[in-house]
């Protein structure tokens, strides 16, 4: 009788459910959060043994470690361990983006203006844009022309890639976003002026804006 009423399903269910979009931010976040607070305690590792500051930087450490995570991410996406529940191991997931475009690059440019010099900025403003936009002009220009004259199947020295013109003014303006953490960090060190550290902090903070609008543009240009 009980068959009439709940007749079994015609399909049967899969043998891995697809992961819920909730927890799989939650796993994002999570691994990011961790990440973050990873580097921290290794930069103050870093700085309370001054013989481990003799071979590599705070900056240089960071790099290594998101380089570990983004190896260890690939190798696991490779080996279907993952089984999509990170977001960051699927190319076509919109979420690591809105992540990393709303989550964390907004509180780091915040921060960035928020302990600026504003005086010494204000100061050399001229300087500063003049910095900012030209040298990314040229940065986007220089590096999206060459890859697109590479990528042209009459050039002398060929990419195996094939690129439109958007799509290599695409990747200039990637490129062209510079992040002179380590700079910096370097210029403290060697007690170089004042005057070189806050043009280029301003440019940097200048640079990375005019980048994302650089790279919006030419997306939308690319994929039409």
């Amino acid at each position: 009788e009980l068959r009439k009423h709940f007749p079994p399903p015609s399909h049967p269910p899969p043998a891995h459910p697809p992961s819920d979009i909730g927890s799989t931010t939650a796993l994002d976040i999570s691994l990011v959060a961790s990440v973050l607070l990873l580097a921290i305690l290794l930069q103050q590792k870093l700085k309370a043994s001054p013989r481990a500051q003799q071979f590599i930087t705070g900056s240089g450490a960071c790099m290594l470690l998101g380089g570990l995570v983004n190896s260890l991410l690939f190798v696991l996406s490779r080996l279907d361990i993952l089984r999509g529940q990170v977001s960051m191991s699927n190319p076509s997931s919109n979420i690591t983006h809105n992540l990393i475009y709303f989550g964390l690059l907004p509180p780091i440019i915040f921060e960035a203006g928020f302990h600026m010099r504003k005086r010494q900025f204000f100061a050399n403003l001229g300087t500063i844009l003049s910095l900012a936009v030209l040298g990314t002009l040229i940065s986007l220009v220089s590096t999206g022309a060459l890859v697109w004259l590479l990528a042209l199947p009459n050039a002398p020295i060929r990419i195996l890639t094939s690129f439109t013109l958007a799509q290599a003014m695409t990747f200039g303006s990637l490129i062209s976003s510079t992040d002179p953490v380590a700079t910096l960090g370097i210029l403290k060190h060697v007690n170089a002026t004042p005057l070189l550290n806050d043009l280029i902090f301003g440019e940097s903070a200048l640079n990375d804006a005019l980048s994302i609008v650089f790279f919006v543009v030419f997306r939308r240009a690319a994929t039409r």
